[in-house]
């Protein structure tokens, strides 16, 4: 008797096992003046679940001057409860999720991209203005003022390696690595490389930990960090313009690709394929969160 008991149990703590629902995916859209969190496991066909949402034009904890710069969002990461974004109008933010407090601003001109260092720092990538082609590294500590600079043409793309403990740039032709010095923020070039194409975009690291994807006005790439080599995306070579691209432990792609000028009013997805709209949005990027 005690064994039949036994196999009921064991029965029934596999059938839990495998009754459990699957992991709900995340991911963050940006565009125009907003962040949104998109529930992707409970959107309904080709409309998002949005669960949270962040719209600088009502941000009250912004300057009346600098919330006028969130106006084209056109990056954000997430790292924990905050979500980092960056605004091509001229600045860049860290937004406490759990509270919609904006904790850090400052002024970046034709801000592409932002990204969290050790030591609480921020790295953000300035594009092409006046007061812009540059690698700007930030200590909220010290205030909004950059406490390292460095030229960087175009600049579209800023990713840190935990790994390898390197901070990579994508520009308007090359890839670069930086390595940090935590104490002051300081930051050495190490390496460049020539990438393929030109006019480099999105910088993203793949799941692996292993490869950087980053696309160009022409086609779409994947740098090994171990050879240090290029390869095409596989599937994706061809594809010209991408705005972001990133990837899942599953191996599901999300990305934007633009219907007018720079903006696309979808988010898709492939392996599996999936598309969501955004209404009269103008979406810039799209991130797994």
């Amino acid at each position: 008797m005690k064994y039949i008991c036994l196999l009921f149990l064991l029965v029934g703590l596999t059938s839990k096992l495998y009754s459990q629902p699957a992991p709900e995916k995340l991911f963050l859209v940006c565009g125009d003046t907003k962040v949104l969190l998109v529930n992707y496991t409970t959107s309904k066909d080709s409309i998002p679940n949005i669960i949270w949402s962040w719209d600088a034009a009502t941000a009250h904890d912004l300057p009346d001057d600098m919330r006028k710069k969130f106006k084209t969002l056109d990056d954000c990461k997430h790292y924990g409860d905050l979500i980092l974004v960056s605004s091509s109008g001229g600045a860049i933010a860290v937004i406490n999720k759990k509270t919609d407090k904006i904790i850090f601003y400052a002024d970046v001109a034709m801000a592409h991209s932002v990204e969290s260092l050790p030591g609480g720092l921020l790295a953000a990538a300035a594009s092409t203005h006046v007061k812009g082609n540059k690698l700007m590294v930030f200590d909220p500590k010290k205030g909004n003022t950059p406490v390292y600079t460095d030229s960087l043409y175009s600049g579209h793309g800023v990713v840190w390696d935990a790994v390898r403990k390197s901070l990579y740039t994508l520009n308007y032709n090359a890839l670069r690595e930086y390595k940090l010095n935590s104490a002051n923020g300081i930051m050495a070039l190490i390496n460049e490389w020539k990438i393929p194409g030109k006019g480099g975009h999105d910088l993203q690291m793949a799941p692996d930990g292993k490869r950087l994807f980053l696309t160009t006005e022409t086609s779409s790439h994947e740098f090994n960090l171990v050879t240090h080599q290029f390869t095409d995306i596989r599937g994706w070579g061809n594809i010209p313009n991408i705005k972001s691209v990133g990837q899942n432990q599953e191996g599901q792609f999300i990305y934007t690709l633009p219907e007018e000028s720079w903006w696309t009013y979808h988010v898709k997805f492939s392996n599996p394929a999936r598309v969501f709209t955004f209404g009269k949005m103008h979406v810039y990027k799209a991130r797994w969160y």
